[in-house]
């Protein structure tokens, strides 16, 4: 039984005429005799009651037309989700993203896209680079975006970061006050490992000659918002994206500590799987590429 000779049979149920299913379906008279002819063969039994005046289903007919119906319905419904795939306009897009980049930064972003394309749907997972690549690698994703350069791919650099040294200003007064204090002089938060702000951290605190040991780490935490909510309640100072802390940092409820010589900046890294990739994929990575945050 081929989808053809289905859908032939539901328009010459619903014309009840050979000769109008043919003119509906755009073939000829004998072509549609020839499909029901063979689909009463292969189901051994009369679909229609054939008369002068047209033609009636059988019991058997109108059981064929409650599936067949159903069926062209699905098929009809699946043809336009895949055609609005194609164009871009449909589809269901996963993607992964390293914390600061998935919480601060793409939730806006697919918001606004959606407004365009909402049609669309979006999965995202957020995690710390090195698990979001891992998974990226393993298929689950169609695109990425981490805050480590990854290695032996191809990557799209997306928008810059920096990683501020930050505290309650109830806490970050007296380290003002000094000329030249010392990281040591107060506690400090840290983002517990595989966190990849902690290594980016670590490096540029090592080419500074301030080593992990002489910091008096008081606390650490694997999120960002348990960050920030330790360092709000003046558990210690501690580094955050600048995409975490800006608007605690615009109320006044943070503020920055300057330290001499010490800039941390990074980039957040798009890559993508083309064997995954939809139209619609490809439009929401443009869409990235194009848009510019701050």
């Amino acid at each position: 039984m081929s989808l053809q000779s289905l859908s032939v049979f539901i328009a010459v149920a619903e014309e009840e005429n050979f000769t109008s299913a043919a003119r509906r379906l755009n073939l000829t008279q004998p072509t549609v005799s020839f499909h029901m002819d063979n689909l009463e063969k292969n189901l051994g039994c009369l679909l229609f009651n054939r008369t002068s005046k047209g033609v009636t289903l059988t019991p058997y007919g109108k059981r064929l037309y409650e599936s067949a119906s159903i069926v062209d319905k699905m098929l009809k419904t699946t043809y336009n989700e895949i055609r609005q795939m194609a164009e871009g306009n449909a589809g269901h897009i996963y993607i992964g993203a390293s914390t600061i980049p998935g919480e601060y930064i793409l939730p806006g972003l697919i918001s606004s896209f959606l407004t365009q394309k909402d049609a669309i749907r979006f999965t995202l997972t957020t995690n710390n680079s090195k698990h979001i690549l891992d998974s990226f690698m393993a298929g689950k994703f169609a695109a990425a975006i981490v805050g480590i350069k990854p290695v032996n791919m191809e990557a799209v650099e997306l928008w810059d970061d920096e990683l501020l040294l930050v505290g309650h200003p109830d806490l970050t007064a007296n380290v003002k006050a000094h000329a030249y204090w010392q990281l040591n002089d107060v506690p400090m938060i840290f983002r517990a490992d595989p966190s990849g702000s902690r290594k980016t951290i670590m490096d540029a605190l090592e080419n500074l000659g301030i080593h992990k040991e002489m910091l008096k780490v008081m606390f650490e935490v694997t999120g960002n918002q348990s960050l920030k909510s330790a360092i709000i309640n003046k558990a210690g100072i501690g580094f955050m994206s600048k995409w975490a802390v800006k608007d605690e940092i615009a109320a006044g409820a943070l503020t920055i500590v300057e330290v001499p010589g010490l800039c941390i900046k990074r980039t957040f890294y798009l890559v993508s799987n083309p064997l995954l990739e939809t139209a619609g994929i490809r439009r929401f990575i443009d869409y990235l590429v194009k848009e510019q945050v701050n």
